[in-house]
């Protein structure tokens, strides 16, 4: 179960109130859980998982975030589908394409071939996610990718910025874990549900891969008939069955495997050490959504928590390598690795030649960017001793493009002179540079002993 979000805010709970829908729950008697599907989703402890295919850092559900994310190091992707009006399940979280495209207009109303000529890299900003603020045409670099009218970054080409569907998503990555959320139509009626739930379970009862998936909804009555038609694929509760759960302790929905939930329901808190160790005592793993911050991704790897959605994996990626916390092997077949941290896949900053120079109003360090991502690429330059003590400090700031895709490949970064710089000079103590990225994962030491 993954959040509607706003175009530019943190997610929000679109539905009713948890006391309200526990008292609607004394009515129901949900059956116990199912046999054990292929996947034991408490066995792959972490994943991270990237929401939308990473929405704040590349454009929503498009092939080139799902292969981004991908590569950065997460290990699940969240999806989300829609059905077209020649009947084809498109990934887009949206009812309509207006957040996220130049389109406008119903998903419903248009077919495969209409949505494949929109540019779903329209309104992203890299780094803000989806934005339709007045902003210049500079902070929307994916613009006109997807039409040919600017170069695409490199690896990838114009389709990948384009509307995709989902049997091309599960084709490229057969052995990559997927959720799949059921969304409906710009109405949002319950018929809308419940036809795209139809459509869904027809394709995955085809496709025959049961391994790695898991299927959700908001709706409770659209996951209890593709539960019907599709009774091999794992499932997330709905709002319904999660409420259920939590504040009345009903098992959720046969087929459920999995527990996607917000750290909180209308302000009750829902992700706390207690849920997670009822949850695992019962045989459920949890996934909350959507995290983007680090404290709360630390908090979370503390209580054990089975995977995280982010809209932001890069970041994710870099603090579950820094927490070193413990992750499952890549999925077969994904482009990426899992960090460590002594090598990272975005924001390789590293010395420039003959780049430390220190005059009497401070030190300059030239570092270089030599990754070939698409990334934000900031951070700082420390000057400090062998001991690990600070002189002094300076920022970076690369942009988001690699110097591939026209972004500079050099930056001199200067630190300013302090006290405690001038007197380490003075007595002739050794010292280093070292650089550090923002949202990548190395620490490294660019120079050192300069002298």
């Amino acid at each position: 179960m993954t959040p509607d979000r706003p175009e530019t805010s943190r997610p929000r709970f679109p539905l009713p109130a948890l006391a309200a829908l526990a008292a609607a729950l004394t009515a129901l008697a949900f059956p116990a859980l199912a046999a054990a599907a292929p996947t034991d989703w408490t066995k792959l402890r972490t994943l991270n998982i990237a929401h939308q295919g990473g929405e704040d850092e590349a454009p929503s559900n498009t092939m080139y975030a799902y292969d981004r994310a991908l590569r950065l190091g997460s290990d699940m992707l969240e999806t989300d589908i829609n059905t077209s009006a020649d009947g084809q399940l498109i990934v887009i979280h949206d009812g309509t394409v207006d957040r996220t495209t130049n389109g406008t207009g119903s998903v419903g109303d248009m077919t495969l071939d209409q949505l494949r000529q929109l540019d779903a890299g329209y309104w992203t900003v890299p780094g803000k996610g989806t934005d339709h603020s007045d902003r210049p045409a500079s902070d929307y670099p994916f613009r006109g990718v997807a039409t040919g009218d600017v170069k695409p970054p490199p690896g990838s080409k114009p389709s990948d910025f384009r509307m995709t569907t989902l049997p091309q998503v599960m084709e490229k990555y057969p052995h990559v874990p997927i959720n799949i959320e059921i969304k409906g139509q710009a109405d949002e009626t319950d018929a809308d549900y419940l036809h795209n739930a139809e459509v869904l379970a027809a394709f995955l009862n085809d496709l025959g891969r049961t391994k790695g998936i898991v299927v959700a909804s908001f709706n409770d009555a659209a996951l209890a008939h593709f539960h019907e038609l599709a009774p091999q694929i794992d499932m997330a509760p709905a709002t319904g069955g999660v409420a259920g759960y939590v504040l009345a302790d009903t098992p959720p929905p046969e087929g459920s495997k999995v527990f996607q939930v917000p750290m909180t329901f209308s302000g009750i808190p829902v992700v706390t050490p207690e849920f997670v160790d009822k949850a695992h005592g019962d045989g459920y793993a949890v996934h909350p959504w959507t995290i983007d911050d680090e404290p709360t991704m630390k908090y979370l790897f503390g209580l054990g928590v089975d995977g995280i959605m982010s809209a932001q994996p890069m970041r994710l990626e870099k603090t579950m390598c820094n927490e070193d916390v413990s992750r499952p092997p890549v999925p077969g077949g994904s482009p990426g690795k899992h960090c460590t941290k002594k090598s990272s896949v975005a924001c390789d900053v590293r010395g420039a030649n003959g780049g430390f120079d220190f005059d009497g109003n401070g030190a300059t360090v030239a570092v270089k960017r030599r990754d070939d991502f698409n990334s934000r690429c900031a951070g700082t330059v420390v000057l400090e001793t062998k001991a690990g003590r600070r002189l002094a400090k300076g920022r970076f700031n690369f942009g988001w493009q690699p110097p591939s895709a026209g972004g500079p490949d050099r930056r001199e970064v200067g630190l300013g002179q302090t006290t405690k710089l001038g007197r380490a000079i003075a007595n002739g103590r050794p010292i280093r540079a070292v650089v550090q990225p923002y949202d990548a994962f190395v620490r490294r030491t660019v120079y050192s002993d300069y002298r």
